[in-house]
């Protein structure tokens, strides 16, 4: 992970942003237990439309993403 605050910022945005889904999801569940694939659906586009964006903003900012940095550890481990 990169000691950029860009990257700071982007990881804590994201985390935000899928609190945010997850109380909407509760809430609604709560609200309207008819219709939870509904709730289930849109949380499910805005969580991924959440981790496109910080993959977008953190390859915009030159950072490797978790996922990236654990799959090239996976790689070279694979390698001997």
């Amino acid at each position: 992970m990169s000691d950029k605050p860009e990257v700071a910022a982007i990881e804590a945005a994201y985390r935000a942003r899928v609190e945010t889904l997850f109380i909407g999801l509760a809430t609604n569940l709560g609200d309207q237990p008819q219709g939870e694939q509904q709730s289930v659906d849109r949380f499910t586009k805005g969580l991924n439309t959440a981790k496109r964006a910080r993959q977008l903003a953190l390859d915009a900012v030159g950072a490797i993403s978790p996922a990236a940095a654990a799959a090239s550890r996976g790689k070279k481990t694979a390698k001997k």
